[in-house]
């Protein structure tokens, strides 16, 4: 029984040195992390659009329960909308850029996509971007024959996105 006790007590003073060590290994890296994310959003927006300088992206407040919708800039008669949707496998991080006037979508780009290579992965290719651009957010959008899984979830948020338009003005 001694033993047992002596075990239990090593093991809760190990679990708890590595707790610690976990939490502050997260709490030096977090700001890197973030500083780094905002890096490659800055660096996304202006590759949607190359004449513009960081500071014409403003970020607008956005309050809602959306679980996709991550943040939102406002670019001249634009709101590009930062989103993450689940698909097949990881999910999709984009952003697209809708007019606030007409609520036409103005630029898509995907950023990452986990799902399976060859089919889940379109949604990064030019041919979807191409699908969606010019085309009212509010209509039904195509999606990607075989990819469905992947790329329905990603014109779902940009409908989704529609909605919020007006709310933002």
């Amino acid at each position: 029984m001694n033993k047992i006790l002596k075990l239990g007590v090593f093991l809760a003073v190990v679990s708890a040195i590595a707790g610690g060590a976990l939490a502050f290994a997260n709490e030096m890296t977090a700001p890197v992390i973030a500083a780094n994310n905002e890096k490659t959003e800055k660096a996304a927006l202006l590759q949607m659009y190359p004449d513009a300088s960081e500071s014409d992206f403003e970020e607008v407040e956005f309050k809602s329960e959306s679980t996709t919708i991550q943040k939102v800039y406002k670019y001249n008669d634009l709101f590009i909308f930062n989103m993450k949707v689940s698909g097949y496998k990881d999910g999709t991080t984009f952003l697209v850029s809708i007019n606030s006037n007409d609520k036409v979508i103005d630029n898509f780009l995907a950023m990452s996509n986990g799902d399976t290579k060859g089919l889940g992965s379109k949604v990064l290719e030019d041919d979807f971007k191409n699908s969606l651009l010019q085309k009212s957010s509010e209509e039904e959008l195509d999606t990607i024959s075989g990819a469905t899984v992947s790329s329905q979830p990603v014109v779902d948020a940009i409908n989704e996105a529609s909605t919020y338009v007006d709310e933002l003005k």
